[in-house]
């Protein structure tokens, strides 16, 4: 397929990543791992800011066979470099078939809900979460995220709850007490007759997909409230990691 036009490459949304290989990061020749700076439907960037990666520019191919992992999960596809700097190389993907695509759909997805989160009134909140300890939004889907700031450790949400619409289900991972739990509710949300079973074990899959309603709320929120929000989904990533080291 030919390689996309320029007009085409910026048609998505990009959504920032945080320059940490665990969140994302994408994999050349089989051996060069470099992390991702942003993701989007139509391409990616990966950082190349340490020493020894001054000589890629010129050693990489410009279109590339790549392998494109988020939060522990990957796929295959083929792309084409479009940007370069000492800093980053820009790449649009070759979309020769749709795996990349539905891929990619189940972490940008959930990063669209989150950069469109809206603050609730606290005028419409019941206690407590009607105090300035607690942080709680509402977006499509409808997604709900609420979050407590921690009196005592400055910059830490120690309690949290995600919940998003997947079909015909609601799925919510929750921080309570240090610990990550993930629920799924077949019935409405907030309708009194419908039962939340809990997972035995933090479900990775809904881990992944509030990590990315949170990647998406970065992308948008106040600079004062960064902090807390990286925070937290470091605490996802740490769980995510975790996870897969002990199915090893």
């Amino acid at each position: 397929m030919a390689a996309p036009k320029l007009s085409e490459r910026r048609v998505s949304q990009r959504y920032a990543l945080s320059h940490d290989t665990a969140s994302g990061h994408a994999v050349f020749e089989k051996s060069i791992m470099l992390p991702l700076m942003d993701i989007s439907y139509g391409g990616f960037s990966v950082a190349i800011d340490k020493p020894e990666h001054e000589s890629l520019c010129d050693t990489l191919p410009k279109t590339t066979d790549v392998e494109v992992v988020i939060l522990g999960v990957s796929t295959s596809g083929r792309a084409v470099r479009v940007f370069e700097s000492k800093q980053r190389l820009g790449y649009a993907f070759c979309h020769d078939t749709a795996s990349v695509l539905i891929f990619l759909r189940r972490f940008i997805e959930f990063m669209r809900m989150g950069e469109h989160l809206n603050p609730l009134d606290r005028s419409v909140l019941k206690p407590p979460y009607d105090s300035p300890e607690w942080m709680c939004f509402r977006g499509d889907g409808p997604t709900d995220v609420v979050m407590h700031m921690s009196k005592s450790t400055p910059n830490t949400v120690d309690e949290a709850v995600i919940t998003y619409r997947e079909k015909d289900s609601y799925r919510t991972a929750e921080l309570r007490s240090g610990k990550l739990l993930t629920f799924v509710s077949s019935e409405a949300k907030n309708n009194s007759s419908g039962a939340a079973s809990q997972d035995t074990t933090a479900n990775e899959d809904i881990m992944r997909k509030a990590a990315c309603v949170l990647m998406g709320y970065l992308q948008a929120c106040q600079d004062a409230q960064q902090p807390a929000v990286l925070n937290l989904l470091n605490s996802f990533r740490k769980n995510l990691l975790s996870s897969q080291q002990r199915a090893r």
